[in-house]
């Protein structure tokens, strides 16, 4: 059975949830933002390991840069309403389509 995508998303995403506690750090009260960072980045690094057991190194770091692309692309404009100019635009699918050559 092939997983190494699915769990390569999986790790983008705890990836991804450790990158905006860091940038909510200020916000939260108490331990909660350390937590909110340290655990995901374990379980993505654990994730991480599991898919580097079915694909090579390359093939797995890119998989989970093009997810986070993505998935941090979203949470900025949905959580911290950031917005984006055409020149970081033009990027984000310059890095989403090198993602999509390398896998296919």
């Amino acid at each position: 059975m092939f997983i190494a995508p699915t769990v390569i998303v999986a790790s983008a995403i705890f990836y991804c949830i450790a990158m905006v506690a860091m940038k909510s750090w200020w916000t939260m009260p108490g331990p909660l933002p350390a937590l909110l960072i340290l655990v995901p980045l374990i379980g993505g690094a654990l994730l991480e390991v599991i898919a580097l057991r079915q694909e090579r190194l390359g093939m797995v770091y890119v998989g989970i840069l093009g997810a986070e692309v993505i998935i941090i692309a979203a949470a900025s404009l949905l959580l911290f309403n950031e917005s984006f100019s055409l020149r970081e635009v033009a990027g984000l699918v310059l890095v989403i389509a090198g993602t999509a050559l390398a896998w296919t």
